[in-house]
C-alpha cells in the first residue's frame, strides 16, 4: 500500500493523499493484528508456563533482525518526517517493534538460561503487544478524526 501511495504521488499528488489515508488505516490494522497475535501468544505462554526454545537458526535470525531492523525503522521514520507521511512513520514504528521482539527473544534466552526465568519472554512480549495496540489505536484515532 505504501509503495503504491508513493508511486501515485509522482503523477497525482491529490490522489496520493487518498492513498496516504488508506495506508494509515492498513498500518493501524496491521499493528493491531500483530499486537493481538503477540498478546495472545504471550498470555498462552504465561498461563501454560511455556519455556522458550531456541534453535541455532532462530537465534541467528533474531540476531540479524536486531542488527537490521532498528536501522531500517529509523530510516523509515526519517523519510516519513521529510515526506509528512503518517503511514510510513507508523510502518517505521512497526519495524522498530519487530526489532524489540527480536531483542526480547534473545534476552529471554539469556535470562532463562542464567536465572530460569521462563516467564521473561512472554511478559516482555505482552508489554510490546500493549504498546503496539496503543500505537495502533492512536494512529486509527488520528486517521479518523485528524
Amino acid at each position: 500500500m505504501l509503495v503504491h501511495r508513493f508511486r501515485t504521488e509522482q503523477r497525482d499528488p491529490v490522489g496520493a493523499e487518498h492513498f496516504e489515508r488508506r495506508a494509515q488505516a492498513w498500518v493501524a490494522t496491521a499493528m493491531l493484528a500483530i499486537a493481538s497475535y503477540v498478546g495472545v501468544q504471550a498470555i498462552r505462554g504465561l498461563v501454560g508456563h511455556s519455556h522458550p526454545e531456541a534453535s541455532a537458526a532462530g537465534v541467528t535470525l533474531a540476531a540479524l533482525a536486531l542488527v537490521v531492523l532498528p536501522y531500517l525503522g529509523l530510516l523509515k521514520r526519517r523519510v516519513a518526517s521529510r515526506l509528512g507521511s503518517a503511514a510510513l512513520r507508523g510502518d517505521g514504528k512497526l519495524t522498530i517493534a519487530s526489532a524489540a521482539l527480536a531483542a526480547t527473544t534473545l534476552a529471554a534466552r539469556v535470562v532463562n538460561s542464567a536465572f530460569g526465568w521462563w516467564w521473561a519472554d512472554p511478559a516482555a512480549a505482552l508489554l510490546i503487544a500493549v504498546a503496539l495496540a496503543f500505537e495502533a489505536t492512536r494512529i486509527a484515532v488520528r486517521h479518523r478524526f485528524g
